[in-house]
């Protein structure tokens, strides 16, 4: 009886040491501290992110998205811009691969013609890429910052859409 659980104890160190080995190879390698712009990960998807709760849209002015018989306004596509901005003026290095996204985020698309593109989900701490038919998360430089524009871009949008 000794002898098995002897072989067991062996059996967790190693696994054990193991799994720490991994996680410290990906703390001390160039894939968890090389910094990305948005442009260079960017993504899109056809399915939006599942726990997405709100949406923000970014359209481009001109444009008629969908079967609309009226072109977007300057008004109505400076929520989506603001969005765009806010994504692009921040840095991103990767996320450990094993966390999963929080619930009842922003999923962020673009809506070009008639089909829209899902091309990120935020979660109120880290921003979740489409990367080849999954979600890939990032860490943005300044969190608190990409919240509030995520919040204020949502806001805007939907006093546009109430019209006030």
């Amino acid at each position: 009886m000794k002898k098995k659980l002897w072989i067991l104890c062996i059996i967790v160190v190693l696994l054990s040491s193991f799994g720490l080995g991994l996680a410290a190879g990906y703390v001390a390698s160039d894939y968890s501290t090389e910094e990305f712009s948005y442009d260079q990960i960017k993504g899109s998807n056809a399915d939006p992110h599942p726990q997405s709760a709100r949406f923000i849209n970014i359209f481009y002015e001109g444009d008629f998205p969908g079967m609309s018989d009226f072109p977007i306004t300057a008004e109505q596509a400076e929520p989506g811009k603001q969005a765009l901005n806010a994504l692009r003026g921040q840095t991103y290095t990767r996320l450990f691969p094993l966390i999963r996204p929080s619930k009842k985020g922003i999923g962020i698309y673009e809506v070009s013609g008639c089909t829209p593109s899902y091309t990120a989900y935020w979660d109120g701490k880290h921003l979740w890429l489409p990367d080849e038919g999954r979600w890939r998360g990032y860490v943005p430089s300044s969190p608190g910052q990409l919240e509030q524009e995520f919040q204020s871009s949502w806001q805007l949008q939907n006093g546009i859409i109430d019209g006030k």
